[in-house]
């Protein structure tokens, strides 16, 4: 068996779910089409309520930039077309504390998970501050943006941080498109290529905001990534158990 068979047999997995032949498409779940209006909707609706800001308007995807075919009822989008927020943590280092509010950096989610164990501190004042900015809460999600980049992470918790420069936030409504799909989405190769790709510079590689924005990748129905998720959830265990 070769030895990174698990590892290939993952990404096939999140592969074969971002290209529509993971589960059978159903005719009663709609089409991406009708959900992605309802999301740009309900943007304009935060827009004018002053509740978000309008952000600058991405380009048309090009039929050269789609690399595969994608069932009828899904639509290719942009990712940034899907954010109601798209930002990155602080710019400069804060003044850290013996004790406060954790502060985020790549190497406290790099794993996959928010990790509290080994963070820095910063004081109540600064947090306020930089929250205003950038404001993480349950059910968001963290992507890595500078160094090891391209990894989602799921806000599992109540407790409050701040992120560092090299931690970006994906806001949305978690009534249109479930989180544990666009982390599955950001996972897949097809995804994963465009972070490296588009990941540059020399030392610490950036995958600049723009760049992250303008990652395409395919919308289901939401009662199809539901069903998407599911089948992934009882997959993956396998490749786990494979590896070990």
């Amino acid at each position: 068996l070769n030895r990174n068979f698990p590892e290939d047999m993952q990404k096939s997995i999140l592969q074969y779910a971002i290209q529509g032949k993971l589960v059978e498409q159903r005719e009663e779940e709609g089409f991406a089409e009708e959900l992605y209006n309802e999301i740009q909707k309900e943007k304009e609706k935060l827009i004018k309520e002053g509740k978000i800001r309008r952000t600058k308007d991405l380009a048309e995807i090009k039929e050269e930039e789609i690399p595969f075919d994608i069932p009828e009822t899904w639509k290719w989008v942009r990712l940034g077309s899907l954010l109601t927020k798209l930002t990155d943590g602080a710019h400069r280092t804060p003044k850290y504390t013996e004790i406060g509010i954790p502060f985020l950096s790549v190497k406290d989610i790099s794993s996959g998970n928010i990790d509290f164990s080994d963070t820095r501190f910063i004081s109540k004042e600064e947090h306020t501050n930089l929250f205003n900015r950038c404001n993480p809460q349950k059910e968001d999600i963290l992507l890595t943006k500078v160094g090891t980049t391209g990894i989602p992470v799921i806000v599992d918790t109540d407790r409050e941080f701040s992120l560092f420069v090299s931690v970006a936030l994906l806001k949305f409504n978690t009534n249109l498109i479930f989180n544990k799909f666009l982390t599955y989405a950001i996972k897949s190769p097809l995804v994963q290529i465009q972070a490296q790709k588009n990941t540059k510079g020399v030392g610490n590689k950036n995958w600049v905001m723009r760049d992250i924005a303008d990652t395409i990748l395919p919308l289901p129905p939401l009662e199809e990534q539901k069903r998407i998720v599911e089948k992934i959830e009882e997959l993956l265990p396998l490749c786990k158990e494979l590896k070990q």
